[in-house]
């Protein structure tokens, strides 16, 4: 049998992207329909236009790699600076994911030890997270933090971050899109780990949906 290569499908991808990695090369000569149609589904899922801003997608992209420690990421830094973003915004970023990462102790030391050490544990939370990222928005920091969160699979702080969000009115289909970079590189697992505690909120009445997932039918969902 011979082999279902095609090799204008490297070139193809190599002028789409800039670059070709290892399972172009492996797909394209042993089952470039599979391909076809990653490509197809990369280049809506990080590529293309959606609805978060050029801004938003590359910061959060930049809190989600770093939080799951991705060596291979670093060009959406590149990408960040074609979306205007400045080093040190994208540094933010960074410290959002690392301030991130101090909820568990903190609430710990809250709860654990309230007898002898009284301490606010959502301000001093929300302290390191105005300290890593003054000059971004507090939108902006709750969608890299609702993300980093659900990467790592911590339920608590990734339903308070998305209740911030909903607070202050962001729109279902924007927070659906950031959880979405998680399939990249934490898989679909992470992603249906993420949206299952969305709308068990929602079924909860935690969470109103405002807008997209008004009427959505919880009841017929496979856990």
């Amino acid at each position: 049998m011979s082999r279902p290569e095609q090799p204008d499908q490297i070139a193809r991808i190599l002028a789409e992207r800039g670059y070709l990695l290892s399972y172009h090369e492996i797909y394209a000569r042993t089952e470039p329909g599979f391909l076809d149609a990653y490509t197809q589904l990369y280049r809506r899922f990080t590529l293309d236009a959606r609805y978060l801003s050029a801004r938003e997608r590359e910061l959060i992209w930049v809190g989600l790699l770093v939080a799951d420690e991705e060596t291979v990421g670093t060009l959406h830094v590149e990408r960040g600076y074609a979306a205007g973003l400045t080093a040190d915004e994208m540094s933010q970023a960074v410290g959002v994911a690392g301030a991130g990462a101090a909820w568990r102790p903190i609430f710990f030391a809250a709860r654990s030890w309230a007898h002898v050490l009284p301490m606010d544990g959502f301000a001093r939370y929300h302290a390191l997270l105005a300290a890593a990222a003054p000059d971004l928005s507090p939108r902006e920091v709750d969608l890299i933090a609702v993300v980093v969160h659900a990467a790592h699979q911590q339920e608590e702080p990734f339903l308070h971050h998305l209740d911030r969000l909903y607070a202050a009115g962001a729109e279902e289909r924007d927070v659906a899109e950031a959880l979405s970079y998680l399939l990249l590189p934490r898989g679909a697992n992470a992603l249906l780990w993420a949206t299952d505690r969305w709308l068990t909120a929602v079924e909860s009445g935690r969470l109103a949906p405002t807008g997209d997932l008004v009427g959505v039918n919880t009841r017929t969902r496979r856990s």
